[in-house]
């Protein structure tokens, strides 16, 4: 017995040495360990995350310089690599043959830059809207490189006499000042025409090809030219406007008679004949009814809608649709 108790005792103890070496290993050596393997991943999830964030700036950056690229490809101003101030002012008369009383153009100044240099024009003048605003269309978008800077603009009502009617006619003028910069002698592949010097593309035998006109760009990339609206135009008149095309002037006419899908009003001047949809002085006809011996127009009175009716002036027997009034026979037999 004395040797069972002996292994016994060889075994509680072995097993006191095995579990006590696994508890200061677990509590004690590992715990130093797993502090630092923590702190290693934590540490490995940092650098990913930064990793992640890296590749996603970089793919943020191709995506700018992708459309910075395709911007400055698409290019289509030129600088030319030599300009005199004579070329910018026949280019601005060419412009404002029409349209424009006056028009004055004062040279200020000449400006050098490390890239590129420029005419400094300042402008002054009075036209109308439409004119003005196809002159600045043709400077912001054709392929001359101009700019505008510091437009100003006022309007005043300009009423004229039309030396074939002797009528009077409204006018609405804008007055305007801006100052222009025409670039030129800009670094090489600045202008548009540089866009494959130096490449050897578009090249035959050394000679230069001449480049695609990149003026002609899609439908839809430049604004309209012509504008469909005048902001300058009040949405209500203080003055109706002249009747400057001699149109018949429906509230001062008499209508004598409505044949078929014509009606004719009497003026001081004579007869006039009018269908529907024909146009008269501030508007139209909207209709013809010969049973009602009625013709109704719409008119825009200097911004206000109205809508007249004018009617035969018949005796009341013969329309008899407008009231109870009927015609008895004078034989009843």
């Amino acid at each position: 017995m004395g040797n069972v108790y002996q292994n016994i005792l060889a075994l509680g103890l072995c097993f006191a040495l095995v579990a006590g070496g696994g508890i200061w290993i677990t509590y004690f050596k590992q715990e130093g360990e797993m502090k630092r393997l923590q702190k290693a991943e934590q540490l490995a999830k940092s650098k990913q995350a930064e990793l992640d964030g890296l590749m996603l700036e970089v793919t943020a950056s191709k995506t700018e310089v992708d459309q910075v690229m395709r911007r400055w490809r698409s290019r289509y101003k030129v600088i030319p690599t030599t300009l005199v101030s004579e070329e910018v002012i026949a280019y601005l008369n060419k412009k404002t043959r029409v349209g424009f009383n006056p028009f004055d153009v004062v040279f200020r100044d000449m400006s050098s830059e490390p890239s590129f240099k420029k005419y400094i024009f300042e402008i002054t003048g009075r036209g109308r809207f439409n004119s003005l605003y196809d002159l600045i269309w043709s400077i912001e978008n054709e392929r001359r490189f101009y700019r505008i800077r510091n437009l100003e603009l006022s309007h005043f009502d300009l009423i004229t006499t039309d030396p074939d009617t002797n009528r009077d006619k409204m006018e609405v003028m804008v007055s305007f000042s801006f100052v222009l910069e025409a670039y030129y002698g800009g670094a090489a592949g600045l202008s548009a025409q540089d866009d494959l010097r130096g490449t050897g593309i578009g090249q035959e035998g050394g000679i230069p090809t001449p480049l695609p006109d990149l003026s002609q760009l899609p439908p839809g990339i430049l604004p309209t030219r012509r504008t469909a609206l005048n902001p300058f135009l009040p949405l209500i008149l203080d003055q109706i406007p002249p009747n400057t095309l001699g149109l018949l002037e429906i509230e001062q006419a008499n209508l004598i008679s409505i044949v078929g899908d014509q009606a004719v009003f009497e003026t001081k001047d004579g007869f006039v004949s009018l269908a529907l949809g024909d146009h008269v002085y501030l508007g139209q006809i909207t209709e013809i009814d010969p049973r009602q011996g009625r013709v109704r127009a719409r008119l825009n009175k200097g911004g206000i809608i109205d809508e007249i009716e004018i009617f035969l002036d018949t005796e009341e027997q013969f329309r008899q649709a407008l009231g109870p009034m009927k015609l008895t026979p004078s034989n009843p037999y």
